[in-house]
């Protein structure tokens, strides 16, 4: 095919009047067509008469009240069908080349939770291998500050019992001023589950924040 005959297919917006295009022609009318495409209905009937005038042809024809679709309106309609068929598999196949979304996950521990905050973050990694997480270590006061400010999703203090080694003084909490991320969900409710290695005796506490998060 000419490139020269074809040239009036790469003007700009075609693509979404065709789009307009079979909506209406779909549903059988502008209204509908502009509420199922959230746009006001000038504006719909607006670019079904540039896409006649750029195709050189009549796509609908009026009768009373009612739009009568005309035989080139109904080669168009099959074109159309073809076309979204064949870019919705060209997305398909792109898909495999486009880099997936990156989940985040910010830890802040105390200073003597670094190591055991560390083994979590990469155990948890090892499992979710989509998951970037950081660790932030700082005290007590600055963590309670960072706390209140929803500076971190996750957060790792270290209970005051003697006796006990680090792993089983975890606690851990997350701020309510911060929304919650994918990963810091998954994270919290492994630690419910216990899939997360070195959290003992926390699980009541995570599953109390969490049952407050789904309400």
């Amino acid at each position: 095919m000419s490139r020269t005959r074809t040239r009036r297919f790469f003007r700009h917006g075609l693509l979404p009047q065709l789009l307009v295009f079979e909506a209406v022609a779909r549903l059988g009318g502008v209204t509908r067509a502009a509420e199922e495409l959230h746009l006001a209905q000038p504006t719909v009937s607006l670019q079904l008469k540039k896409l006649a005038a750029t195709l050189e042809v009549t796509l609908f024809e009026q009768q009373g009240r009612q739009l009568r679709i005309t035989g080139a309106g109904h080669t168009l309609r099959e074109a159309c069908h073809e076309l979204m068929h064949c870019l919705e598999g060209l997305d398909a196949k792109l898909g495999a080349f486009r880099r997936p979304k990156t989940e985040r996950l910010c830890l802040a521990a105390e200073p003597e939770a670094r190591a055991a905050a560390s083994r979590l973050i990469a155990a948890f990694c090892a499992r979710h291998p989509g998951v970037q997480a950081s660790l932030h270590v700082g005290g007590r006061d600055e963590l309670l500050r960072r706390l209140g400010a929803g500076a971190d999703d996750v957060y790792l203090f270290l209970l005051d019992v003697e006796g006990l080694p680090v792993e089983r003084r975890l606690s851990i909490t997350q701020s309510r001023r911060r929304a919650p991320s994918a990963a810091a969900t998954l994270f919290l409710r492994e630690a419910l589950l216990g899939a997360v290695p070195g959290i003992k005796g926390v699980a009541q506490a995570v599953a109390e924040q969490i049952e407050r998060q789904d309400q």
